[in-house]
């Protein structure tokens, strides 16, 4: 199927990442072309949970079992379509929370004292307009206490379980090599 050069675990750092970043990447990635000929809409950001990952990814190659070990739920794909105000109430949910939720298509700085200095979705701030955010079902039902989700305008479920996005992403990369980067970072002082 794939490989990967080094060990990904979701506890490698605090705010984002390789395992995680590669997980939202892959959703962005294998969700967005199914989204856009259903809707005619791009997914603007992803979302998935750090207690859904139940696994790291060893170096070395990358199978079926892999994606099993990351992904054991029957979790599905939906994309909730949020006004910015919800869109916001996500972020704020990252930033008091802390913890290294697998995101896509947002960049969220915190200032030294970890505070939200900025936030951008795909490299502009929040404009008062609709949003698409890939999220998994369980998420959507209020899962880890994201709330916002229940505000949601629509939902779109792509009958795709997350489990099975992952498989068809390891088919598709030959290597898998994601890093940690700005996605969600927090100033020095």
């Amino acid at each position: 199927m794939s490989y990967t050069p080094k060990a990904m675990f979701k506890s490698d750092a605090k705010l984002n990442t390789p395992l995680g970043n590669m997980m939202s990447d892959a959703v962005l990635e294998m969700a967005n072309p199914i989204f856009k000929k259903r809707t005619g809409h791009h997914i603007d950001a992803v979302i998935l949970n750090y207690g859904g990952i139940r696994s790291g990814i060893n170096a070395g190659e990358v199978t079926t079992r892999t994606a099993f070990n990351i992904m054991p739920f029957e979790n599905e794909v939906v994309i909730a379509e949020l006004a910015s105000e919800e869109l916001k109430a996500l972020v704020n949910y990252l930033v008091k929370n802390k913890v290294a939720h697998p995101i896509a298509g947002l960049q969220i700085t915190l200032n030294a004292e970890g505070l939200l200095k900025e936030v951008k979705v795909n490299g502009e701030h929040i404009q008062n307009k609709s949003y698409y955010v890939a999220t998994s079902d369980y998420l959507i039902k209020g899962g880890d206490r994201m709330e916002f989700f229940k505000k949601s305008k629509s939902l779109h479920s792509l009958e795709y379980k997350l489990r099975n996005l992952f498989i068809d992403y390891f088919k598709k990369k030959d290597t898998i090599a994601p890093k940690q980067d700005n996605r969600f970072t927090k100033l020095q002082n």
